[in-house]
């Protein structure tokens, strides 16, 4: 069926805030949504706050009023589970905009992945297995910053937390089913901290797509243009492609230019470029004083080439784990995760808390020769203790 007009509070004040947060303080928790727009910056711009207890529902405009006190209020209670879908992009613009990560939280998508409903299933989905409605898709490309919002936006947005707490209260019975409920803890707490969503310019070179396949001397020339791309993003607020794209980038490190002349030979940089940026652009590209260590490192292999089908063993053992609790491999470890695994390491995710308790004991088992793995007359897997 599909989705009904839905009653929330729009909250354009200070004082609605106040009194809004204040109804639902001692409510053990808070479902939450944002809306935003990070299209012409850098910093995501935060547009909708959409919030309920499961009851009253709340849409605060941060763009009528100075909402982030009230926010805090709001969202910092340590007592209120607060609840997100996907809740990685809402946690980024939030901590932006108020300086702080709302937590304890709950992220439905994550414990959705441990009840085989794939990895990263979508929200609209999510409620359309939950609950059988069927969410519009009439506003996922609009413009939130705009105003006045078109007919219908605010109902759109209302419905990413009203139909959320149906959906939390679906997975938690369903956890709690599989004795999984707590599983997530260290995993939300991970994904709470603040650490997770500073930024530092000085990694910006990370994010400069095509620098692996620079020889040595060129990959230092892009580090640095790239470090240098970052500072400017920041420092205007604009996305790092409208300061220099990367292929820009990318040709500067291969011709390495030397003078204002030369730049116009660049393919995309236009001559209001040059003249406003060019001799930064060249500084940074001859800086010889900035040198980026980890470039100097070649990618090692974790184990020799001749353990690599153990390795493909312990995948298959892996999937088949995975199998028996419906929880998609991917939301466990990766192919590098078992190799680490394999090489003794013991301080990763898979060697702790529900990880182990699923699979990754079993796969040191498996490693250190205390289990064995063997194909039964119907061709499945059997695991063995020795």
């Amino acid at each position: 069926m599909t989705a009904d007009a839905l009653p929330y509070t729009a909250i354009n004040s200070a004082e609605a805030l106040s009194e809004y947060a204040a109804q639902v303080a001692d409510k053990p928790t808070l479902f939450v949504d944002t809306e935003f727009l990070r299209e012409r910056t850098y910093w995501p711009e935060l547009c909708l706050v959409q919030v309920s207890d499961g009851e009253q529902a709340a849409v605060i405009d941060p763009l009528a009023f100075d909402a982030a006190a009230g926010l805090r209020t709001l969202l910092g209670n340590p007592k209120q589970v607060k609840v997100f879908h996907a809740a990685g992009q809402d946690l980024d613009v939030l901590h932006r905009h108020l300086g702080i990560v709302p937590a304890p939280l709950f992220d439905t998508q994550l414990a959705a992945s441990l009840l085989g409903y794939g990895e990263q299933i979508g929200y609209g989905a999510l409620v359309e297995r939950t609950q059988d409605v069927a969410l519009g898709k009439a506003f996922t490309r609009l413009d939130w910053s705009k105003r006045p919002l078109p007919d219908g936006a605010m109902d759109y947005a209302v419905a990413d937390v009203v139909y959320l707490a149906p959906a939390y209260a679906h997975l938690q019975q369903e956890l709690a089913k599989l004795g999984r409920s707590d599983w997530l803890t260290d995993d939300f707490a991970a994904l709470a901290d603040p650490a997770r969503f500073e930024s530092i310019a000085d990694d910006g070179w990370r994010k400069l797509k095509g620098i692996k396949r620079l020889r040595p001397n060129q990959q230092q020339a892009a580090a640095r243009l790239a470090i240098w791309r970052e500072r400017k993003a920041l420092d205007r607020n604009l996305p790092r492609k409208w300061v220099a794209k990367d292929d820009v980038l990318l040709d500067m490190a291969r011709r390495k230019p030397t003078s204002l002349e030369q730049l116009k030979d660049i393919r995309g940089l236009d001559g209001k470029a040059i003249g406003r940026d060019g001799q930064a652009m060249l500084d940074a590209l001859h800086d010889k004083t900035t040198h980026i260590e980890a470039l100097d490192k070649k990618d090692e292999r974790i184990l020799p080439a001749h353990a690599e089908p153990t390795v493909d063993v312990l995948m298959g053992v892996l999937r088949h784990l995975c199998n028996q609790a419906q929880i998609s491999p991917n939301a466990v470890a990766s192919k590098t995760d078992v190799a680490k695994l394999l090489a003794g390491e013991r301080d990763i995710d898979l060697a702790k808390s529900w990880r182990k308790k699923l699979a990754g004991g079993v796969l040191i088992e498996l490693a250190e020769g205390r289990q064995t793995a063997s194909v039964a007359n119907d061709g499945a897997l059997e695991l063995t203790q020795r």
